[in-house]
């Protein structure tokens, strides 16, 4: 797996911890999406099971490549199944079933939780004597990026360990090398805040190209009724879009206060931006203030087409 996606420093707690034999049976993975949190849970796994002590891990030996290959016997991963919202009772079962067996060739048992936040009660509460009582020579990882939706009773017998975004310049680096332009790079890191796994999959999804039909569309051009009802059909794409004009006219306000253009976001419309800056800062001002109360209306399943209206209305 990519180095930029593990985060080193939580890898070398546990090597510190495995060293001096102080390493827990459980620990809660918490931060924000595409942090980097799943990747590191597997490094860990590679880190207590690697063939090769002295450079574990090696990400070479058998027991490393089974485990980045999602193939290793016992390495175990309970996540949400497809087309659902919770992690049901019997998933949970199965793992903790699991807890019981002989490894099969591990030193250390895996067992993550990948979004312990969407297990239901009872799957959570299946959990708690695994965490109570562990097995042998196991370790669980749980993770989440919403902490305060789980059960305190899991939280309580977890070690937490935060994991923080990375510098925006170091995940614009990161997606300028594997081939993202460098203002969509740029645009991304900032977009996410810092979260590399996001910022990839926005990438893919052509969310340079998006942002930009974004501003086209609504905040620099007059009437285009067809576009507000599609926009305001779809919830998600509203919500990102809301996003994508509040980051437009910080950076209209940042380059009216003088700032450098490179620490704007949307570093592909210079010209625009300044155009935008023109205007009084109390109405920049007011503009950031109606996107944000749309975005919370829109949050609270209000109308959306209303929504956007009125901040349409606002703009021009």
């Amino acid at each position: 797996m990519p180095l930029m996606d593990v985060h080193c420093d939580v890898v070398d707690r546990f090597r510190r911890l495995s060293a001096c034999g102080r390493m827990g049976h459980a620990y809660l993975f918490t931060g924000p999406h595409g942090a980097g949190k799943m990747q590191t849970a597997l490094a860990v796994a590679q880190l207590v099971n690697c063939e090769d002590a002295a450079h574990a891990p090696c990400g070479l030996c058998v027991a490393c490549r089974k485990i980045a290959s999602g193939n290793h016997p016992d390495i175990h991963i309970l996540a949400l199944l497809e087309e659902e919202n919770t992690i049901k009772i019997e998933q949970a079962h199965q793992m903790v079933q699991r807890t019981a067996l002989k490894a099969y060739e591990a030193g250390v048992k895996v067992f993550i939780v990948r979004g312990v936040d969407l297990l239901t009660r009872d799957a959570a509460n299946s959990l708690l004597k695994t965490l109570e009582e562990p097995a042998p020579n196991t370790l669980m990882l749980l993770i989440t990026a919403v902490p305060e939706a789980c059960l305190d009773t899991i939280k309580s017998r977890c070690h937490v360990i935060p994991f923080f975004s990375y510098p925006l310049n170091r995940v614009a680096q990161a997606l300028r090398e594997e081939g993202v332009a460098q203002d969509t790079a740029a645009f991304l890191a900032f977009y996410t805040d810092g979260c590399l796994g996001r910022a990839r999959q926005l990438a893919k999804e052509d969310m340079g190209l998006r942002k930009n039909q974004w501003i086209d569309e609504f905040l620099l051009s007059g009437n285009n009724e067809d576009f507000l009802k599609e926009l305001a059909s779809d919830r998600p794409n509203a919500l990102e879009a809301l996003t994508v004009w509040l980051a437009f006219v910080r950076d209209a306000v940042l380059l009216k206060s003088g700032a450098a253009f490179a620490d704007c976001a949307h570093q592909d419309r210079l010209q625009d931006i300044r155009v935008l800056a023109q205007r009084p800062l109390q109405e920049l001002s007011a503009m950031a203030a109606q996107i944000i109360r749309a975005r919370k209306l829109i949050n609270e399943n209000l109308n959306a087409k209303m929504a956007l209206s009125l901040l349409k209305e606002r703009i021009h």
